[in-house]
């Protein structure tokens, strides 16, 4: 069977959508447009009509996905597309014009049996629908990857203008078909842009005037073509007014918390210096987070993909740490699935000299000073991908220097009563800290008794 997300499945609905185009734009052409055919076209047509063919059979070896479960018995399968598209998609596909004889002599119709073929189009909405779930979710590897390129409200007006625009096509076919008087001195060209203004014109509801029914029939199909349009353009206007308020919905999230902390802060009547910090953080967590709450996420998700995710996000924070190097990898993932993000501004101090220690901290972006508090002197400068504070994790020693965030910095934290709880986990390595611990204590009292 095959995989209905498949991508040459995928290749193939585009090439039948490309087609199924083709003949909803050619047949009501044709059929206002008598014309005869030349023997490249009829032979390219009939190559369609081919693939149509093709496709039905496809359908019948299609797996089928149906809440959200992978269907691949070919019996469901069978009776599930009989039940749905296989009439359609036989009238579309079936030859009516090499049987032409045969239906006149019965039913009285030749070409107009061509217009079976665009009951086809109606495949399009499966299409669309299938694209759409495929990128919000259906089960294949590759889901969620059309979000990349495409955003869903964007992927919503391509598929309105596409039906807009067809739509538009008939309606000008339609009255055409009804108007034979209309233009009759122009050639074919002028007669059909002509009546696709007027199609446009009176869908979007502005009407000139300019071109008008003169009898009933056109009067008729125009009252209807109009009420159509009331609702076309309802739909456009709440369609687009939605597309706007979404296309960027998380900046105008990000401009109402700051309307709210500007707010908050003259109700305070906050110093202006304290006021600046304030704005400056959400502004920098803005341009580095664009708004997004990464607890929130976080704490949304299951474990299972909390976990991965953080082994995909930080395991390259914690395997430059010396004593995580030769961690088991049960005991990194526990690691990593405790970090807490935290954010400070430039200025800000992380932690002082001599301050009882109680994290760890990895520097995922931006840059630190590392400052001897009484001397001010500037021992080192830390930048994105390091770490400091580790020994707080294995010893009680007090912290030995001041880190100063030198930028906006994007940091994550383990505590140390995190990692103690890990380490009951793992008993083995918990003697490997401790053998760590002993040693750093070692050296550190030799050297106090040295000076």
């Amino acid at each position: 069977m095959i995989h209905p997300n498949s991508p040459y499945k995928r290749i193939w609905d585009l090439f039948v959508f490309i087609c199924i185009t083709y003949f909803a734009i050619e047949v009501p052409l044709r059929l206002v447009f008598p014309h005869k055919l030349s023997a490249g076209v009829t032979h390219f047509e009939r190559g369609i009509q081919v693939i149509f063919g093709i496709d039905l059979l496809l359908n019948f070896f299609t797996a089928i996905l149906k809440d959200r479960l992978l269907i691949q018995n070919k019996k469901i399968v069978a009776k599930t597309y009989l039940k749905s598209w296989f009439l359609i998609d036989f009238l579309s596909a079936f030859p009516f014009d090499l049987f032409g004889g045969f239906f006149f002599q019965y039913f009285g119709v030749t070409d107009s049996l061509k217009i079976l073929r665009l009951l086809r189009s109606v495949r399009v909405f499966e299409l669309f629908k299938s694209l759409r779930m495929l990128a919000l979710g259906a089960d294949s590897e590759d889901r969620f990857k059309l979000l990349d390129v495409i955003n869903p409200m964007t992927f919503r007006l391509i598929f309105f203008v596409y039906w807009t625009s067809l739509f538009a096509h008939w309606v000008a076919c339609g009255w055409i078909h009804l108007s034979p008087e209309f233009l009759p001195d122009k050639d074919i060209t002028t007669r059909y842009i002509r009546s696709l203004y007027w199609s446009v014109t009176t869908l979007t509801t502005i009407g000139y005037g300019d071109i008008t029914p003169t009898t009933n029939r056109q009067t008729i199909y125009t009252m209807g073509v109009m009420i159509l349009g009331v609702g076309i353009y309802g739909y456009v206007i709440g369609n687009i007014s939605t597309l706007l308020s979404n296309l960027d919905i998380s900046r105008v999230t990000f401009q109402e918390k700051l309307n709210t902390i500007n707010s908050f802060i003259k109700y305070k009547k906050l110093p202006p210096h304290l006021a600046n910090r304030i704005r400056s953080y959400y502004i920098n967590l803005w341009e580095n987070k664009h708004g997004i709450d990464e607890k929130e996420i976080w704490d949304q998700l299951p474990s299972g993909i909390k976990i991965d995710v953080s082994m995909f996000l930080h395991n390259h924070l914690i395997s430059v740490v010396p004593f995580f190097k030769h961690a088991p990898e049960e005991l990194k993932r526990e690691v990593v699935l405790e970090l807490k993000p935290a954010y400070y501004m430039k200025g800000d101090v992380i932690f002082r000299e001599g301050d009882v220690p109680h994290n760890m901290y990895f520097l995922s972006k931006g840059h630190v000073e590392v400052i001897k508090e009484k001397s001010g002197e500037l021992l080192a400068t830390l930048n994105s991908g390091s770490f400091f504070g580790e020994m707080s994790l294995i010893d009680d020693s007090l912290r030995t220097a001041t880190i100063k965030a030198g930028s906006y910095c994007d940091v994550y934290t383990l505590s140390r009563d995190a990692f103690t709880e890990i380490l009951k986990h793992h008993p083995s390595f918990a003697g490997h800290i401790q053998k760590i611990a002993a040693e750093r204590k070692k050296h550190q009292t030799s050297f106090e008794q040295k000076d």
